[in-house]
């Protein structure tokens, strides 16, 4: 029986083992990427193969210094310490708050870094009270996603590099760090991620016609890893964001086709090597030489 008629029989019955369950339709139908890794990884696996990774767009940010002689405390506009306010000391080890600036694009961010850094020439004067005053104010809530800390300046702005990026759709953005004595802008080189599009294949008949596959049915996922537990967990992104994520590499992204109740067919690697659910495992040589 093929995967196919299972769920399509399935589908009909009050207790399905794939299907939909009685009274369930297609709002009701919800598949867990995590389900979906499991069998990816599984497959890759049995085959000696891995998911090949997808550089990420980097993102622009400001590596600001506390030299004021003062403490300097603030709430993260991104809210995500829980309105526990950030601490930055003015001496010590950790002297730095990390900024994430706001824009669609590394042009926009950039720019906002910029304007930003010379209006409260940041590079001279670091973290100073007038710019955390305005920071509570709200007064740079259109160019301030987040701002947290503390952290290192000079390990942080070290790791501030030239960034040449090609969107999606073909533009080309190039950022260079910007270095000040006492705060740097710029973004750290592309890091590469786990991502795959999940591509489901729904098709629709009509009254004596070949069922027609449905277009753009599909969900990138990405894979985290913990840094500390090694555990991974999964996110889905909407192909549209994805684009604005990956760039000109998201037509490289790894393909996952689907059976529309979450088993997978078969992976595209985008390299020219696809990998079906049928295949049999591959043998490896009981003879090869254990590393010394």
């Amino acid at each position: 029986m093929s995967l196919d008629d299972d769920f399509n029989k399935n589908g009909q019955k009050g207790t399905p083992a794939h299907g939909f369950g009685a009274g369930q339709s297609w709002q009701d139908k919800v598949v867990e990427g995590d389900k979906i890794w499991a069998q990816v990884k599984n497959m890759l696996d049995a085959q000696g193969a891995s998911l090949p990774q997808t550089p990420r767009r980097p993102d622009v940010r400001l590596i600001v210094s506390n030299v004021s002689g003062v403490e300097m405390r603030f709430h993260n506009p991104g809210d995500h310490s829980g309105s526990k306010e950030e601490v930055i000391p003015s001496s010590g080890d950790k002297t730095a708050a990390m900024i994430m600036v706001k824009g669609k694009t590394l042009s926009e961010q950039a720019a906002n870094a910029k304007e930003i850094f010379d209006l409260y020439n940041l590079g001279a004067e670091g973290l100073s009270a007038r710019f955390i005053a305005d920071l509570k104010a709200g007064k740079l809530a259109d160019f301030i996603d987040e701002a947290y800390g503390p952290a290192p300046f000079e390990q942080q702005a070290s790791k501030l590099v030239e960034v040449n990026w090609q969107a999606e759709d073909g533009t080309a953005f190039n950022v260079p760090p910007t270095q000040g004595a006492n705060a740097s802008f710029g973004a750290r080189a592309a890091t590469n991620e786990t991502v795959f599009l999940a591509q489901f294949q729904i098709f629709v008949k009509g009254t004596g016609t070949t069922p027609e596959l449905a277009d753009g049915y599909g969900m990138n996922i990405a894979v985290a890893s913990d840094w500390q537990t090694g555990k991974e967990s999964t996110r889905p992104i909407v192909p549209a964001v994805a684009k604005t994520y990956y760039g000109a590499h998201f037509d490289s992204i790894p393909v996952v086709t689907l059976h529309p109740d979450g088993i997978v067919k078969s992976i595209d690697l985008q390299n020219g090597s696809v990998i079906t659910h049928d295949m049999p495992p591959k043998k490896t040589s009981g003879n090869t030489p254990k590393s010394p």
